[in-house]
C-alpha cells in the first residue's frame, strides 16, 4: 500500500481534495493536511466551522472486499485517533457516538468515512 501525503497552505475543504485526488489520480490511499480550510463540511450538510490553528485533515482509503461497516471503522479510527492524541495531550479525551472526540464537553475532533470507491 502506497500511502501519500499531500499538504496544502489553504483549500476549500479537505474532503473535497481527496475526493478530487480520488477522481484524478490513481492514487487510493493518502492524507489531506491543511493549514487553512474556507468552506469545511460537518455533516448532514452542516458547516464545519474552521477556526485558524486547527488542524484540518482528511484521510481516504481503498477497501477491497469490505467486510466490516463504516460505522464499525469510524468507532475504530476515532479510538485510535483519541489513543494518539491521549500521548500528546493529559486532558481526558472522551469518544461521543458516532465520530467526535471532546476534550472538556469541547469537540476536538471527528472522523467522517465516505464510501467512494464501489
Amino acid at each position: 500500500m502506497k500511502f501519500k501525503i499531500f499538504r496544502f497552505k489553504k483549500v476549500e475543504s479537505t474532503n473535497n481534495s481527496a475526493i478530487r485526488i480520488i477522481k484524478n489520480t490513481n492514487i487510493k490511499y493518502g492524507m489531506i493536511i491543511a493549514d487553512k480550510q474556507t468552506s469545511g463540511k460537518g455533516q448532514y450538510g452542516k458547516k464545519w466551522i474552521s477556526y485558524n490553528g486547527n488542524l484540518f485533515v482528511s484521510f481516504f482509503y481503498k477497501f477491497d472486499h469490505l467486510t466490516v461497516s463504516l460505522k464499525q471503522i469510524t468507532k475504530v479510527n476515532s479510538l485510535l485517533v483519541k489513543k494518539l492524541l491521549s500521548i500528546y495531550y493529559k486532558k481526558k479525551i472522551t469518544f461521543k457516538k458516532p465520530n467526535d472526540l471532546l476534550i472538556d464537553k469541547k469537540k476536538i475532533f471527528e472522523i467522517k468515512l465516505s464510501k467512494l470507491y464501489k
